[in-house]
């Protein structure tokens, strides 16, 4: 076989050489040392710290070279990880109580944060994962008396590999690669990231590929449907020479609008192009100046790493967002997590069914003076600029009632003490098909709706779509999934509210002129996606889209509905069509 399938991490095709990078994650034994080696064993652990710091720096100022210096927030994260008290001082702390290794307390704490990572329902926030163990690895290297020298690659060559840490893909990209294909991995973590920012073609998640090549095979790397092709036929690679020319042409097209004063279709409709956000750094790019403001602010990321936040530190983090946004609105989705592993970062019962049980504004009603620290945050920061909340994971109208209630408490409370605050809307994360079939309903009780169209998919469907098994089960456009987005959209409209599409569907080009066609006009994506978005909207017609849309509803068949679309696709905006 000389086809391997993975999924496509950053867009682009690539023809080269493979070079097969050996990356190995360190191996850590428990070991107990005598009380009286603590102070050298905590020492060494600074110092891995330390040395781990400078070479994170050295990656930054080396990026500066081939990528925008926008996306040095990622080099941040890192140095962020490397600063956290729960990395550091639960280390420490092992060290002195249970006299662990230096190596082995690291690993003994790192399991645990990747294990709360691991909990999240959200893949952004999973994918963090992937960050606590690289820091680790390149700590325990560190540790172990071993330095990063580097290695000799040929220019254009393609990286197969395990995993790839950013800062390696970044000694890669100096190096010259034209892309690379991982074992392991998601379009979300930070390495794909840099990926995207770079224009590198990168295939991941394809399990034992590094296995499976040599050094020197000719490799075709398909970065639009997610295939790694080795020791291609000359008409495969002439047909891959085509594609990979004709997107280096739609890449540069894509530049031309990057400055348009605001979106609108064909026909003069304006949509609202937002973004979803996990943490500040990524608002240190341009990204905010081509956007309308920030659709959905996850405020998980805040807890992951520190547990239980003091007030004023969840205030100074989001107030930086909120100034960062200059005017533009902000909805801060309020604590959005729960699941197995939860307890090890915050009070959580043990859950037999966590996926659907204590979790999100379930959790925080839950443990109110929890949830009424974070209000107070918001409500304060509200006094800086366009200021929104949005509650997760919403079922009934009494739970709304209840939120509605804490706050007006905060409010009452801050108000007393003189202590200044801004007004906010408010409204939930339509995401449950109870909250969707009620929409008409809750619009009385709320200014807004966002439709998380990832989990209402998931609901609705019965399905996990991370689950290989019954992943192809999964439809955003299933028309039961549909029925219920139009009800939402007639809703709101009917009551004279906003609506917002928050996920994966809002930035993808394939199911943008479905949400145009059932009336949606403010859609909230990944940073990555606003470009492509741009270019997609301002090729369309409502009424195109509205004819779609009539279509996909008068067939029930998956594969027919994704044949509609990308002959829909071809015949408006052929230009975003690199699949098969």
């Amino acid at each position: 076989m000389n086809k391997f399938k993975g999924v496509a991490a950053s867009e682009g095709i690539a023809i080269g050489k493979a070079f097969v990078f050996e990356n190995s994650k360190p191996k850590v034994e428990k070991r107990i040392i005598p009380p009286s080696k603590v102070d050298a064993e905590i020492e060494k652990f600074k110092n891995a710290i330390a040395k781990t710091e400078d070479y994170i720096n050295y990656t930054k100022e080396l990026s500066s070279n081939n990528l925008d210096a926008d996306y040095s927030f990622i080099f941040d994260v890192y140095l962020l990880f490397l600063k956290d008290t729960m990395l550091v001082d639960e280390t420490i702390n092992l060290i002195k109580s249970k006299f662990y290794s230096s190596e082995y307390a690291l690993s003994k704490v790192s399991k645990n944060i990747i294990a709360s990572f691991e909990a999240s329902e959200d893949e952004y926030l999973r994918e963090r994962k992937h960050d606590i163990e690289h820091i680790t690895s390149k700590l325990l290297t560190f540790m172990g008396g071993d330095d990063f020298t580097g290695f000799d690659i040929d220019s254009n060559s393609i990286v197969i590999s395990r995993d790839l840490s950013p800062s390696q893909l970044v000694y890669l990209i100096h190096k010259g690669i034209s892309g690379f294909a991982t074992d392991m991995g998601s379009k979300v973590t930070h390495t794909s990231i840099i990926a995207r920012a770079v224009n590198i073609p990168a295939v991941v998640g394809l399990s034992n590929i590094s296995d499976k090549l040599e050094t020197g095979d000719i490799v075709i790397l398909d970065a639009f449907d997610g295939f790694v092709i080795v020791n291609p036929t000359d008409e495969e690679l002439m047909i891959y020479q085509k594609k990979k020319e004709r997107y280096s042409t739609y890449i540069e097209g894509l530049k031309c609008d990057l400055y348009l004063p605001e979106v609108k279709t064909l026909d003069g409709h304006k949509v609202n192009l937002l973004l979803n956000i996990e943490i500040n750094e990524e608002l240190k790019t341009n990204i905010l100046d081509i956007s309308n403001g920030i659709g959905l602010y996850r405020t998980e990321f805040i807890y992951l790493t520190r547990g239980d936040v003091k007030e004023d530190e969840q205030f100074e983090i989001l107030k930086e967002a909120v100034l960062a946004s200059k005017g533009k609105p902000v909805v801060i989705r309020t604590f959005d997590l729960g699941g197995e592993k939860l307890s090890s970062l915050l009070p959580h019962p043990e859950e037999v069914n966590p996926a659907l049980g204590l979790r999100a504004i379930r959790y925080s009603l839950r443990f109110k003076d929890f949830f009424t620290k974070q209000l107070r945050a918001i409500l304060r920061v509200a006094n800086f600029g366009d200021v929104s909340i949005m509650f997760p994971m919403v079922s009934s109208i009494h739970e709304i009632i209840q939120v509605k209630e804490i706050l007006d408490e905060v409010r009452s409370d801050l108000k007393s003490k003189g202590v200044p605050y801004g007004d906010v809307k408010t409204g939930i994360m339509v995401e449950i098909p109870a909250a969707a079939i009620m929409a008409d309903q809750f619009a009385k009780y709320v200014d807004f709706f966002s439709v998380g169209t990832n989990d209402l998919t998931q609901y609705t469907l019965g399905v996990d779509r991370n689950n290989e098994y019954v992943a192809d089960i999964f439809e955003p456009i299933h028309p039961a999934v549909l029925s219920l987005l139009k009800m939402i959209k007639q809703a709101a409209d009917n009551n004279n509210i906003e609506a917002t599409i928050c996920g994966e569907m809002a930035g993808d080009p394939l199911f943008i002129p479905v949400l145009l066609g059932l009336g949606y006009r403010n859609l909230s994506m990944s940073p990555t996606n606003i470009l492509k978005a741009r270019y997609v909207v301002t090729h369309l017609t409502i009424d195109k889209c509205r004819e779609l849309l009539d279509r996909l509803e008068e067939s029930y068949h998956k594969k027919m509905h994704y044949n509609i679309l990308k002959m829909f696709m071809n015949e408006h905006y052929k230009e975003v069509n690199f699949y098969e």
